[in-house]
């Protein structure tokens, strides 16, 4: 097995729980064969943690378990599955048959995400160190009932050939009926689980989806960034009157509109319409034309993918905020969120602020969320959702 040594420092941080070591981290490495886990020593060369090991990426070293040795095998990880498991527990009783099930780091898979839809379970993993266990984890998947397929999806650092892998692939079970279906809160919704964004679908906003759904009743909405219409779905079937999206990506909003026939029959009282085009110049010809509405929902896509693209893309949610906000009509609310891990709470609220105090607006915050139940977060660099939901007037 590989073994590593690290600075004291790290390693203070590694027994609080920092799950990561990178190869700029690394002091010693003893390379004596291949494997996918290693051990890693402390300064006085005592055993430290057990990981998955990936000498081909920056981030080299993902923890396992601390302090003790563990024989990584199915019930390794199986106990840890069950964990995850009872947490989530009551959402089923929610009427929700989509959910995540693993979240990474923070349920003891470090690199791996597991979702399900209903009966279709997709696997994500962002390390080829777990291609030597994905056997293990479809035998802890297929000890659920109710598993009839399971799909795994590559990172893009992954997405090149392998020996077997490949982003997709249907490790078991026939091949998933596209799109799959599956429930949220009582609502109906379909994901391409092989081609999608993520595994197909952004489970992480339920929360705000139905905080969304609790205001709506009466108010025309504005849904930018819209994808395949979750907040859509759950304005309409809170009773607003009016919905207007827009997404860059026209099958998305094909796939918006079949949500909608899921839940919905045609009805003459709402007015439904979608605009397909950049968020931006859309947002500005709406504005243009004096557009106004009770409500606007801006849930863009990640704008910072990496630290460097932390100036820019604090610059674009303050941009998105600004236009967002003059769209909202008087005594009207904006909700606006980020899912970018590089940006933190304080820059994405103070960014969003900034917008809207550019055009002589003021947001009085009713409230500010974070991750949902089937999203743990266990520490600092992993919290990546944020959002906020406040009123809308004028600055004095």
């Amino acid at each position: 097995m590989i073994k590593i040594k690290i600075s004291k420092t790290l390693e203070t941080k590694i027994r609080k729980g920092y799950p990561w070591v990178f190869k700029y981290q690394l002091e010693k490495v003893v390379t004596e064969g291949s494997s996918s886990l290693a051990v890693c020593y402390d300064h006085k060369n005592r055993f430290l943690a057990i990981g998955l090991w990936d000498p081909d990426s920056d981030l080299c070293f993902r923890v396992l378990n601390l302090f003790e040795p563990k024989e990584i095998n199915l019930d390794f990880f199986l106990q840890r599955f069950q964990k995850a498991l009872l947490l989530r527990k009551g959402l089923n009783e929610q009427g929700t048959t989509g959910y995540r099930v693993l979240n990474g780091e923070n349920d003891g898979f470090p690199g791996l995400i597991l979702d399900r839809y209903d009966k279709t379970w997709v696997i994500k993993v962002y390390t080829k160190s777990w291609f030597d266990y994905l056997d293990l984890i479809l035998e802890v998947i297929k000890s659920e009932k109710n598993v009839d397929q399971v799909v795994l999806r590559l990172a893009r650092n992954l997405e090149k050939p392998s020996t077997y892998y490949f982003d997709g692939q249907v490790l078991f079970g026939p091949d998933p009926i596209t799109p799959v279906r599956f429930r949220e809160n009582n609502l109906n919704f379909q994901v391409d689980v092989i081609n999608g964004q993520k595994t197909g679908f952004f489970l992480d906003q339920r929360d705000n989806r139905q905080q969304i759904r609790k205001i709506s009743r009466g108010l025309s909405v504005l849904n930018v960034f819209s994808y395949t219409g979750g907040f859509s779905i759950y304005a309409i079937s809170g009773g607003c009157r009016k919905i207007v999206e827009i997404d860059s990506n026209g099958l998305a909003l094909k796939s918006s509109l079949q949500n909608k026939k899921l839940n919905f029959e045609e009805s003459s009282n709402l007015d439904y319409q979608q605009i397909e085009g950049d968020a931006f110049q859309k947002l500005q010809e709406l504005k243009s034309i004096n557009s106004q509405f009770d409500l606007v929902i801006l849930d863009p896509p990640a704008f910072a993918r990496k630290k460097k693209h932390r100036p820019q893309a604090l610059r674009a949610y303050s941009r998105v905020a600004e236009l967002g906000v003059q769209l909202v009509a008087p005594g009207g609310r904006l909700f606006s969120a980020s899912c970018s891990v590089h940006i933190s709470a304080d820059d994405f609220y103070k960014a969003v602020n900034s917008g809207v105090t550019s055009v002589q607006k003021k947001l009085t915050e009713i409230c500010r969320t974070g991750h949902a139940i089937d999203h743990p977060i266990k520490f600092n660099e992993l919290g990546y959702l944020k959002s906020v939901i406040g009123w809308v007037g004028d600055k004095k």
